[in-house]
């Protein structure tokens, strides 16, 4: 399917990718214009139309949907005959909507295409209930596009289900401390507040233990619990506030495997879920009655309802969003300003280049182990402990292996997908990233293993913020090296240092305004060679 603007004269047989709006009623997206229609539309004075010519290959919107929907449709789930580009997928009975966020999230990344939304996931369905859309953007998709989602779906079961509502037997343990009336309410509380949220899930609280607020007593309880009861609620007395606290410690001397040891929400982090053998142990949290966490409950369903848990289904896959407060006289009072920048120190970012192809060094040099970590983990450390920010990491050849060291790293991730066109494209792409708050950027390569955040910031330092054009390159021994720093005034003529001894042309041309930075031979290193991968493993080794 080829998507363009058309002179309206040539426009005849082509598909509509949008509704228009006539005298007489609607053109509607993916409609086939006729001789008629454009005599009408050349009459509202229409001279050019936005439209597709499609492909044999080409598949209706409403037949791609029709292929894809039952991919997705699990145990109890139906979809309705697609219409206007859109599939609504259905519970076919009452009961239980299961999904992993994950891999819906997953899912909507395989196409820009291809839209899948959710109701959210382990909560109460009746028959016939909407538990998703599934849509798609243009009027008609590619046939490799549905085959390349066939097999990217074909590794897994489907992802939506709907679980029938059986019972599931739970016992609740209470932690005694203070052993008192107080006590008792509060624990009363969360017991209302977990019939009403849970129950409808089937789960029938039908034992009761009490224990000491000690480790060894809340160990012992859990322990004698879990040989009888697949799912045990622990009500404890007092909140945890540290992985060393009662709570944690008791179950750390009984249990299997840790699966969540807290959730990011105040007054409700602690929960904890772990199991034992077949048994599924859940803290509740101890402000649960007073809390209202969407996190918490959706991670206590996910622990009654799924057979089999793990740590990756109770990771934290979206923000905890606070209601809008108000501060008090008093609180308003003690406002404190963070410290601020000096605003004569230059703001310098930094664009570490990790697309490349590696082919002369036979394989991706970039993914080498150096110091039990990635090689080019090296420069993002460096660039992060550097006085440079914000720092852009953009990826390329084998994009998916490099961004999965970068996931837990708060820097920006920017995929080249033209990264066989060369290191210009990346160095193009990251530039036009930076804020233009920022005076410079620093370029750095990412196969530079003994780069430093000292280095680095010598390198800041010595650029003058107070001068438009400027261009600080690293230097040894009378020779250019990379990293190099260009003013914001320079992006678009903006390159690395050649590998070689011979200046290119752009370097030339900024002579006049050139400061050079003195570094070790070891900064200045580069691997590029299979040669320079076993020096550095070797060195690595000693």
């Amino acid at each position: 399917m080829k998507i363009s603007e058309f002179d309206i004269n040539r426009a005849d047989g082509k598909i509509l990718v949008s509704d228009i709006r006539l005298d007489t009623g609607v053109l509607e997206r993916g409609h086939k214009l006729t001789k008629e229609d454009i005599l009408y539309l050349k009459m509202m004075g229409i001279k050019k139309i936005t439209a597709a010519e499609v492909g044999v290959a080409d598949i209706v919107a409403e037949n791609a949907l029709s292929n894809i929907a039952p991919r997705l449709c699990g145990k109890n789930v139906e979809y309705v005959s697609p219409t206007r580009s859109i599939c609504k997928i259905v519970a076919a009975q009452d009961g239980i909507f299961i999904c992993q966020e994950n891999r819906i999230a997953k899912f909507n990344r395989m196409s820009a295409k291809v839209i899948l939304n959710t109701i959210a996931p382990y909560q109460n369905v009746k028959k016939n209930d909407i538990i998703a859309t599934l849509s798609v953007i243009p009027p008609f998709l590619e046939e490799d596009v549905i085959e390349n989602l066939d097999f990217k779906l074909s590794g897994n079961e489907p992802l939506l289900a709907i679980e029938e509502t059986q019972p599931e037997q739970a016992a609740i343990i209470y932690t005694k401390f203070y052993d008192d009336e107080q006590e008792n309410e509060h624990f009363a509380a969360i017991i209302r507040k977990m019939i009403a949220n849970y129950t409808p899930l089937g789960v029938e609280f039908n034992a009761e233990y009490y224990c000491p607020h000690t480790v060894d007593g809340i160990a012992d309880a859990v322990a004698h619990a879990a040989s009888r009861h697949k799912i045990i609620m622990l009500l404890s007395a007092l909140p945890t506030s540290h992985p060393k606290d009662t709570i944690p410690q008791a179950l750390n001397t009984i249990i299997d495997t840790m699966v969540c040891d807290h959730i990011p929400q105040t007054d409700a982090s602690d929960l904890i879920i772990a199991t034992k053998r077949d048994a599924k142990i859940i803290n509740i949290p101890y402000n649960y009655a007073e809390t209202d966490s969407y996190l918490t409950d959706l991670f206590v369903r996910i622990a009654v309802k799924k057979e089999k848990i793990s740590q990756t289904d109770f990771a934290f896959k979206r923000n905890i969003f606070i209601d809008k407060q108000i501060l008090s006289p008093q609180e308003t009072a003690n406002i404190v300003a963070p410290q601020k920048k000096n605003k004569k120190d230059p703001t310098i970012a930094a664009v570490i280049l990790a697309a490349g192809i590696s082919s002369r060094a036979r394989r991706n040099k970039l993914m080498v182990k150096v110091d039990g970590k990635p090689l080019f983990l090296k420069a993002v450390e460096a660039a992060m402990r550097s006085k440079a920010s914000p720092i852009f990491v953009v990826t390329g050849y084998e994009a998916e292996a490099l961004e999965e060291h970068l996931e837990n790293i708060d820097i920006n991730i920017l995929r080249n997908h033209d990264y066989a066109s060369g290191v210009k494209t990346s160095i193009r792409l990251g530039l036009k990233s930076v804020p233009s708050s920022c005076d410079g950027a620093l370029l750095i390569p990412a196969d530079m293993p003994n780069i430093t955040a000292e280095y680095l910031d010598k390198m800041i330092k010595s650029f003058d913020k107070k001068k438009e054009r400027q261009l600080v390159v690293s230097t040894h021994s009378g020779h250019r090296y990379n990293p190099v720093l260009w003013s914001s005034e320079l992006y678009s003529m903006a390159d690395l240092a050649p590998e070689d001894t011979h200046l290119r042309q752009v370097f030339l041309e900024h002579s006049d305004y050139i400061k050079l930075v003195e570094a070790s031979p070891d900064i200045c290193f580069d691997v590029n060679f299979p040669n320079d991968l076993e020096i550095l493993t070797k060195s690595n080794e000693q």
